[in-house]
């Protein structure tokens, strides 16, 4: 692989440009990497690059070879890590389109348990790798990205479309980036199992504007979580994929390890007026899913009906 693509350069994008522009680019003068991102953030990464603040404090300049906000400009890719927002996945699938190859590798590391799915509803061509990250990175400023906590561990399993996908060259290259990487050839689990915690503690704090620590130590809250998990844990089983009994107090012990002030992503995004936020990833999912499967969420939809009310919480 020697044309890497970092489509969205927050949070995680950064992580990965950093991982990326550090090692892997270094690695052979036939390398190139390209960075999609927009406004002033692109401006400053074209003009001072972009610096990269590690959980330790430790700052990074990485330059990419190229940074753009019209992909048209970038050759045919050999992986594109897609890192944007969920509201933005189908918007930049189809920029993109142009610098997809049959054997263009796709990696999507976004909240969401249905990112495939979307991504497949508005391309055909390349190779979709179902993946997750497991991170705490933000954008703090136009060309600016402080990885807060996290080790950066990517897991990614086989496109459903080519099972026969050979990922030696993909681990390789994560390899030579020093990205913490898991190759699961059925990575659905991993990606529910993520989802069952970010999904229900999202929409807990997204209603009641409470960090996590909080959340915790209000019993009504706890009761509305633990049925969201709930309904969550019967939708993973319907599509085949089974938590242990024990489910609920393990999402409710991860929380508890975070500490007391944080936020979630979805509740962030609700804090600032008119901004998109992860809404339908998170309680428009579950919902649709629901119908879909005949699996009742209740305690989903009333927590969504709040949330668009703009609910004052508890």
């Amino acid at each position: 692989m020697n044309r890497v693509c970092i489509a969205g350069i927050g949070g995680i994008g950064g992580y990965m440009a950093y991982r990326f522009g550090t090692g892997w680019l270094k690695g052979s003068p036939d390398r190139e990497l390209s960075f999609l991102a927009r406004g002033e953030h692109l401006f400053t990464i074209q003009e001072k690059g972009l610096t990269f603040i590690s959980p330790s404090g430790e700052k990074t300049t990485i330059h990419p070879t190229r940074a753009t906000e019209d992909p048209s400009k970038l050759p045919i890719q050999d992986l594109i890590v897609v890192c944007v927002k969920g509201y933005h996945i189908e918007e930049i699938c189809r920029q993109i389109q142009p610098i997809v190859g049959k054997k263009t590798l796709i990696l999507p590391l976004l909240n969401g348990i249905d990112i495939y799915e979307r991504i497949r509803s508005v391309m055909d061509a390349g190779i979709v790798l179902p993946a997750c990250i497991y991170i705490s990175s933000t954008r703090e400023a136009p060309g600016v990205v402080h990885q807060s906590g996290g080790k950066g561990n990517v897991i990614a399993g086989l496109d459903p479309q080519y099972p026969s996908y050979d990922p030696t060259d993909l681990i390789k290259t994560m390899e030579e980036a020093q990205v913490p990487f898991e190759w699961q050839p059925d990575p659905f689990p991993a990606l529910w199992n993520k989802y069952i915690f970010i999904a229900s503690f999202g929409l807990v704090t997204g209603l009641s504007g409470k960090s996590i620590g909080a959340v915790l130590e209000d019993p009504s809250l706890v009761e509305r979580l633990k049925n969201i998990i709930e309904e969550i844990a019967a939708l993973a089983k319907a599509k085949g994929v089974f938590f242990p009994p024990t489910i609920v107090a393990d999402v409710l012990a991860r929380g508890s390890s975070f500490p007391y002030a944080t936020k979630t992503s979805y509740q962030r995004d609700l804090e600032v007026p008119g901004k998109p936020n992860e809404g339908d990833l998170f309680g428009g999912t579950i919902i649709r899913l629901g119908k879909e499967l005949g699996i009742p969420t209740p305690w989903t939809e009333e927590t969504v009906q709040r949330i668009e009310d703009k609910g004052s919480g508890f």
